[in-house]
């Protein structure tokens, strides 16, 4: 008969360890219950695990169980900022902006008449373009040089012309902000531009259902 009522009063025993430590408090000789339905006020436990509930009173049963909204409280971490929407990506697309912008001060070769300083019609509006955006742009002027170099004396009188157009024009930094250079970024040869063309004529006919090109 002892083996069966042993685990009852192993139960027995526990749960009256638990009372004395403070660890559960019952209904009638606990106090006042807390808010949150945790236990009741325990004063003088001396469990070492006492924590606020959220009426103020001290319970160990609030701060035991590791499930319990009080054992790990919202206040104990810092709240993380929420970065506004695209915040994140808005230095690497403004710096894409202003890549784009710096290479709009590019003379290419093909702006000049073949192996001469003048300059094309299109390279005359390109300059004068150019000539009025500079008071208000920190960008250099750059001239593209010759194929593998291999003229600097043209490409210095290139940059003269251009230098002389500039401040006839009222930029007298032109001096200053003109260079002789390879440009930001490689251009293309006839078959990859055929090949860029040809995805541009694609993709303007697919969203304009067809329009392009008949």
């Amino acid at each position: 008969m002892s083996r069966i009522f042993l685990p009852a009063k192993l139960a027995i025993v526990t749960c009256s360890g638990l009372i004395t430590a403070g660890c559960i408090s019952s209904g009638g000789g606990g106090g006042e219950p807390c808010s949150n339905g945790a236990g009741y006020y325990s004063s003088g436990s001396g469990s070492g695990y006492a924590d606020t509930c959220e009426n103020g009173c001290e319970d160990s049963w609030c701060s035991w169980w590791p499930w319990s909204k009080n054992h790990y409280p919202a206040t104990r971490y810092a709240i993380p900022d929420v970065m506004p929407l695209g915040s994140i990506v808005r230095s690497h697309w403004h710096m894409m902006e202003t890549n784009a912008e710096a290479s709009d001060f590019v003379i290419y070769r093909h702006e000049f008449v073949e192996s001469s300083s003048e300059l094309t019609p299109y390279g005359k509006d390109h300059i004068a373009e150019i000539a009025a955006r500079m008071p208000t742009t920190p960008f250099p002027v750059v001239v593209q040089r010759s194929m593998n170099n291999a003229d600097p004396e043209l490409d210095r009188i290139r940059r003269e012309i251009v230098v002389r157009v500039l401040a006839d024009l009222g930029n007298y930094d032109a001096e200053r902000r003109t260079v002789v250079s390879q440009p930001y970024s490689n251009g293309l040869n006839g078959m990859e531009a055929e090949q860029d063309y040809g995805r541009f004529r694609n993709v303007r006919s697919a969203t304009q259902g067809g329009a392009v090109g008949r």
